[in-house]
C-alpha cells in the first residue's frame, strides 16, 4: 500500500488558472454534447466534480443547465464563483460527499485517479450514486493502467524537461507552473506528480511545491466497482475520439443510475 497523503493544497495553484488565456471548455463541451447533454432536458442539474476554477460549469450554466460545481480548494472555489455567479458552489472533498438525489448528472474530469485503493474508489462513486436522480447519467475521465501499461506514461506530451524529468510548464506574467511526473512505478502502477508554483506578489515571487500521488486502476476493476455500486450501462470511450489532442489514450466512462422500476 502506498503511504501518502493526497490532501494536497491546491490553493496556490489557483492564480494561474485565473490568468489562464487556454478554456479546456473547447474539447470538453463538444464531448458532453454527445456523451451527456443530448440526452438531459434543459434546466437539467449538472453536477462538476473536481470544478477547479468553474469553466466547465460556466459553459453549462450559459446552455441553460442548473449548474454545481464541487472542488476542496477554497481558492479555486472563488475564481469560480466570479467566473458563473449563478452557480452553486461546494467546497468539500468528493470523500466525504453527502448529498440526497438531486442531480441529473455528474461529471468530472481527473480527479478519481487521486484515490489510492479500491475501498476509497468505492466510497467516492457510491457517493456519487446517491447524490444522483434515477436515470442520472454519469461521465468522467481518469487514467488507466490498460493505455498507460501500453504506451507507457503520459509523459510524451509534455513541453520540456527539468532534470531529465519530463516536465509540464505553464507561464503567465504573475504565475509560472511546473508539473513533473516521476517515481512511475509500473508493478504497483503508482506515479508521484510534483508540482511547483512561482506567485508574483507584491513584488517578490513566492514558491509553492506539494506532490500528488496517481494511481493507474485497470479498466476492468473501474468497470467492477461501479457495477459493485449499482451502476448499469457502463461503456468506455477514448478521449481522442471527442478531439482530445494529447499524445496518448485516456478512456472516458459513461454509466447510469437505474431507476427503481429497472
Amino acid at each position: 500500500m502506498y503511504l501518502v497523503n493526497n490532501d494536497a493544497n491546491h490553493d496556490p495553484f489557483a492564480l494561474g488558472f485565473e490568468n489562464s488565456t487556454g478554456s479546456e471548455a473547447d474539447v470538453v463541451i463538444p464531448a458532453l454534447e454527445q456523451l451527456m447533454l443530448r440526452h438531459l432536458s434543459k434546466g437539467a442539474h449538472i453536477l462538476d466534480i473536481g470544478c477547479l476554477d468553474g469553466e466547465i460549469v460556466k459553459h453549462l450554466n450559459i446552455r441553460g443547465y442548473q449548474t454545481t460545481g464541487l472542488d476542496v480548494s477554497e481558492q479555486f472555489l472563488h475564481i469560480a464563483r466570479k467566473k458563473a455567479p449563478d452557480s452553486k458552489f461546494i467546497l468539500c472533498d468528493i470523500r466525504k460527499f453527502e448529498s440526497p438525489p438531486t442531480y441529473d448528472a455528474v461529471y468530472s474530469k481527473n480527479v478519481f485517479s487521486f484515490f489510492l485503493n479500491l475501498e476509497e474508489l468505492t466510497t467516492v462513486f457510491r457517493n456519487v450514486y446517491m447524490a444522483m436522480h434515477d436515470n442520472g447519467l454519469f461521465v468522467f475521465t481518469m487514467q488507466a493502467a490498460d493505455c498507460t501499461l501500453l504506451d507507457g506514461p503520459p509523459d510524451s506530451s509534455f513541453s520540456g524537461k527539468v532534470n531529465h524529468i519530463p516536465s509540464y510548464p505553464s507561464v503567465e506574467d504573475k504565475f509560472v507552473y511546473i508539473e513533473r511526473h516521476t517515481n512511475d512505478n509500473r508493478e504497483e502502477r503508482i506515479r508521484e506528480i510534483k508540482m511547483t508554483s512561482f506567485t508574483l506578489i507584491n513584488g517578490i515571487w513566492k514558491r509553492t511545491d506539494t506532490t500528488l500521488v496517481e494511481k493507474h486502476y485497470f479498466i476492468s476493476e473501474i468497470k467492477s466497482v461501479l457495477e459493485n455500486v449499482g451502476f448499469i450501462e457502463i461503456n468506455v470511450y477514448d478521449s481522442r475520439d471527442f478531439g482530445d489532442t494529447t499524445a496518448f489514450s485516456q478512456p472516458c466512462f459513461v454509466c447510469r443510475k437505474p431507476s427503481l422500476s429497472q
